[in-house]
């Protein structure tokens, strides 16, 4: 845990008496400190940087993005984002958890003219980054709502988030908002960290379309096919075969199932998406748990295995005969 704790403060810089009680806290009986308490003082981390930075939101609205994120709040990063005002808000995005196919962003809105926001304002908003013009893979999930709203109206947190579509990893971003104004934030994030296996190499036998890479985060499990130029409606039946609930197999013999599973593209380039985030449900149930990357065994889809070891991808395994 101590060193989970390391590698999130590797990133971020906070008070010195801050990370003196949270480090102090990891030592006491190590042994006997379960995940859920391991969870918190990682968060913990994090909100202690993020309230004594310069452009830190008010301490009760940045509960609620932990609140809102849940088991996942050690991965929430801070975004450099400049404040942007519109038809009399003003709006910036505070904080970000993503991977390359996973984006939820919290943004501060404050309304300078009135009273306008409300718990149940519309929240509409869709995420551009700049891609190759040979990807054309579209289709995503999107969504958005208030998660806390002052009750002068005068201020909100609202979470915005997006599933799917085709990234690059570019950490540059621009978060268009739609409603209940018009206009565009810029804004930098950090992605979590995010092991990425070539599949370049590996014979899937003809069942499986030729794939390109495999990325494992906290967030999901992505896997993107090679780009077919060519490719056709007839040609690209075996994209189906990344339809489909994901089961992620450990070290120590457990498993997990995806929370949620699509397939997301076009003939010729496609994305299996499997999400450990529930995408349908901007505050998270307690019961979710990110993704333990590091000791993933292998991961299996309808009818087809694939080991993982030390960073590589071993040759395809079929649970049952094929055609």
């Amino acid at each position: 845990m101590k060193r989970e704790y390391q590698e999130v403060i590797a990133m971020i810089h906070m008070p010195e008496d801050c990370e003196a009680r949270i480090l102090a806290t990891l030592k006491q009986k190590p042994k006997k400190l379960s995940r859920r308490l391991g969870r918190v003082l990682l968060a913990a981390a994090v909100i202690c940087v993020m309230l004594t930075s310069a452009v830190a939101l008010s301490p009760q609205l940045r509960e609620y993005i932990f609140g809102a994120v849940g088991p996942f709040a050690a991965y929430v990063r801070p975004a450099e984002s400049g404040v942007v005002t519109a038809d009399g808000y003003e709006l910036r995005v505070d904080s970000v958890i993503a991977d390359h196919y996973v984006i939820e962003a919290y943004v501060e809105i404050k309304d300078l003219e009135g009273s306008r926001l409300r718990k149940d304002t519309d929240i509409w908003g869709i995420f551009k980054q700049k891609v190759p013009e040979t990807v054309s893979v579209t289709g995503a999930v999107i969504g958005g709502e208030v998660i806390r709203c002052e009750a002068d109206g005068k201020s909100a947190l609202a979470v915005v988030r997006q599933w799917g579509g085709q990234s690059v990893g570019d950490p540059n971003m621009t978060l268009i908002f739609i409603h209940p104004t018009e206009c565009e934030l810029p804004f930098t994030l950090e992605y979590v960290p995010i092991q990425t296996i070539d599949l370049s190499g590996l014979d899937t036998g003809g069942v499986l379309p030729p794939l390109d890479r495999l990325e494992l985060s906290p967030i999901g499990v992505h896997m993107v096919t090679q780009y077919r130029a060519d490719a056709t409606d007839e040609t690209t039946q075996d994209q189906e075969k990344l339809r489909g609930a994901l089961t992620v197999s450990f070290a120590n013999g457990s498993r997990r199932v995806s929370v949620q599973d699509g397939l997301r593209g076009s003939f010729d380039l496609a994305i299996g998406s499997w999400v450990f985030m529930d995408p349908y449900n901007l505050v998270q149930p307690e019961d979710m748990e990110p993704l333990d990357v590091e000791h993933i065994t292998g991961i299996s889809c309808r009818d087809w295995y694939i080991p993982i070891s030390d960073g590589r991808a071993g040759p395809i395994q079929w649970t049952q005969p094929q055609e």
